[in-house]
């Protein structure tokens, strides 16, 4: 707020300076003259000791409507200040948005050189580092303002003078007017975006690592101010894309909830008030979701563009369909499906493909990656991304209207601010006012947004009260507005390396899946009910692995915490399985030996055996079979030897799908089976000798008598 506020006094001073030496019609009678003014404009630059703050302004003026504004004066000095005399005037016609772009670049530049308003306050001083709300005016503007037009944009400068101890002092603002003298008959079509997300403030155990979730979600702070301002009866349509993620975290807040800070674990319970500004939170945002049902994130705003690239498209869809699931079970309402607003990143013809297969039939994509043809004239936010009768289509952010909604003068000057583009969003439908081909325009912001109260009060007002605006939600501008109003085709960027890069790493992605890949053996083996010791479950815990928050290498470990609680849970169950070690003999050339294997664990779990030897014929793998807990569970394996001795088997225990080994193990086999050919061998030679001894004995000389 301090480089805010100093930001501030420089520009208030610059503009003063301008106006104070281009309007002398504006500083009328009593101003001393030009060497006054001089005077007052050197001490303002020296030593700048007022600031001048827009409270309020009207959206709209017309013959009927005058303008109404009022100001807050702040006296940033060390000394009392009075004799405030307040002066607004008009500059000229703002025609097109790089006039105006013009302006905002060049404080002071907008000088009013038609006298509208001068008064002196009720206040009669305004002590050190006090402000003072002044009253507020009702002034009607000069005719003919807009004389042959179907309005105009008008810059609007307001200066205030005071004296000091020090000599005069002066601030000035300028803000627009929008004059329209007749009704719109064709406004523009308008779209908001408002994401409601935040990356999980949670470890994988459930337990807070900082209380800073909390104070967003106060009435006070971004998210808090935005879902009470949505919730507002009679609040414009603005459209909400919500992130089931943060419902969920926020409401584990509401009920008690563990805070873990410096190693020391501490329970904020219900009453606290951190509990109740998080319940009153998801309470406006139900309410806000009901009048007007919200888009959702992929659960946790997953990386899309980098699954989908990475080959695993299914999961992107199951993070889609996950994201809106959980969203409608938070909130009560179904949210609506045919809009996505994936991540930036590798944006191709794979990823669009996949949306569309979650029913997307609307895709928020930013302008890099659907260039506008060269023209004068604001282009429609709707792109067509096929052929045919209904293809899916994308909204494309206005460039400048959205960069405007993270400009840091939004915080410091909101109503001001507000008042800006609004302005911006008059001076583009003057450009083809109540044309009949219907024009629309996207304000998407980055999905990190988080606007202050005052800034999104007063903007969302203002959007719903601009009659040359019709604002309504994003889905239904695609269908109400066709592309143009210039010709021509507008292809897809092509990705770039930077849009890759920009993703998670395939590194992180493969050990994420490859993670995956054993928890569905795991649940095989032990079943669905088995689940983390904190709460929760291993497959959420993977949701929030693909977060696309973890981009960022310096919070990357975040991400991999969550996956490895999920290998960590695995093995809790896999190290309490043993394979017995007991010698076996087997004194047949086949047979069965035992093969017993002991689980220590709290679960059954379901495995099958393989056995492998070098000398003993085994079977490929046994038949599936419970371990139960706490409890030593003995198969019989028929084996066959082809020789004598004694030889290892190697045990190994798989999940029943045989990808994932358990726990592995050797015995020992003793063979007292005489082997075949040895016994053929050895009954051959005994018989030769027999005969050798019958026949040969006869024939020998001699031997008879």
């Amino acid at each position: 707020m301090t480089g805010a506020r100093s930001a501030t006094r420089a520009l208030a001073a610059l503009a003063v300076a301008v106006a104070l030496t281009a309007l002398p019609a504006i500083a009328g009678p009593g101003t001393g003259g030009p060497a006054a003014v001089s005077a007052a404009a050197a001490a303002q630059q020296a030593a700048p000791a007022l600031e001048v703050v827009l409270t309020s302004v009207s959206p709209v003026v017309s013959p009927k409507i005058p303008l109404d504004y009022r100001v807050t004066v702040r006296n940033l000095g060390r000394v009392p200040v009075g004799g405030l005399v307040v002066r607004a005037g008009l500059g000229q016609p703002v025609d097109t948005r790089s006039e105006l772009a013009g302006l905002l670049a060049t404080p002071g530049a907008a000088a009013g050189t038609r006298p509208l308003d001068e008064f002196r306050p009720a206040v009669a001083a305004v002590a050190p580092g006090a402000s003072e709300r002044l009253e507020r005016r009702r002034v009607a503007l000069p005719p003919g303002l807009a004389d042959q037009r179907a309005g105009v944009v008008l810059p609007l400068t307001v200066v205030i003078e005071a004296s000091g101890a020090a000599g005069p002092v002066s601030a000035s603002l300028t803000t627009f007017v929008v004059d329209l003298p007749a009704r719109a008959s064709q406004p523009l079509r308008t779209a908001l975006l408002v994401p409601v997300r935040e990356p999980t403030h949670r470890n994988p155990a459930g337990d807070f690592v900082d209380d800073k979730l909390a104070e967003l979600l106060a009435p006070t702070g971004s998210l808090g101010a935005v879902a009470a301002e949505l919730a507002r009866p009679g609040a414009p349509e603005a459209t909400m894309v919500v992130d089931a993620m943060l419902v969920e975290d926020a409401s584990a807040m509401v009920g008690g909830w563990r805070l873990l800070q410096a190693g020391k674990r501490t329970t904020i319970a219900a009453g606290n008030p951190r509990s109740g500004h998080a319940d009153e939170f998801i309470q406006s945002l139900k309410k806000a979701a009901s009048g007007h049902p919200p888009a959702a994130f992929a659960y946790g705003n997953a990386d899309l563009p980098a699954l989908v690239r990475a080959g695993t498209g299914g999961r992107a869809e199951d993070a889609v369909r996950v994201g809106r699931d959980l969203l409608r079970d938070g909130l009560g309402t179904p949210p609506q499906e045919s809009l996505a607003w994936p991540v930036d990143g590798a944006v191709d013809g794979a990823l669009l493909q996949t949306l569309e297969q979650t029913r997307s039939d609307v895709v928020v994509l930013g302008e890099r990656h659907l260039p506008a043809p060269p023209t004068t004239a604001t282009q429609n936010a709707t792109v067509d991304l096929g052929t045919g009768p209904d293809p899916q289509r994308a909204l494309v952010g206005d460039a400048e209207l959205s960069a405007a909604l993270v400009d840091p003068r939004a915080a410091s000057a909101p109503v001001e601010w507000a008042q800006r583009i609004l302005a911006e969003t008059a001076v583009a439908w003057l450009e083809r006012p109540n044309s009949a081909d219907p024009r629309g325009v996207l304000l998407a912001p980055p999905q990190s947004w988080r606007p202050t109260g005052a800034f999104f009060r007063s903007l969302v007002r203002g959007l719903g009260a601009a009659p040359w605006l019709r604002l309504q939600q994003a889905d239904t501008l695609a269908d109400d507005v066709p592309q143009g109003p210039e010709e021509g085709e507008r292809r897809l960027a092509t990705v770039t390396a930077a849009d890759i890069a920009a993703g998670l790493p395939s590194a992180y992605l493969t050990r994420l899946e490859q993670t995956r890949s054993q928890l569905l053996s795991f649940r095989r083996a032990v079943g669905n009910d088995f689940g983390p010791a904190s709460g929760g479950s291993f497959e959420h815990d993977l949701l929030v692995a693909e977060s696309s928050d973890w981009r960022p290498a310096r919070v990357r470990g975040r991400g991999r915490g969550f996956v490895r609680a999920v290998t960590q849970g695995i093995h809790s169950v896999y190290r309490r399985i043993e394979v017995g070690t007991t010698p076996v003999t087997l004194t047949a050339r086949q047979g069965k030996i035992p093969i017993t294997v002991a689980n220590t664990s709290e679960e059954r779990v379901t495995v099958v055996l393989r056995l492998t030897s070098p000398k003993v014929d085994l079977p490929a793998a046994s038949d599936p079979f419970v371990l139960e807990p706490g409890r030593r569970t003995t198969q019989l394996l028929q084996v066959g030897t082809r020789a004598t001795g004694t030889f290892p088997i190697q045990v190994e225990v798989l999940t029943p799908d045989r990808r994932e080994a358990i726990a592995e193990g050797e015995i020992r086999l003793s063979s007292t089976a005489f082997n075949r050919v040895a016994l053929a061998l050895t009954g051959g030679a005994a018989g030769v000798l027999l005969l050798w001894w019958r026949f040969g004995r006869r024939r020998r000389p001699g031997t008879e008598g």
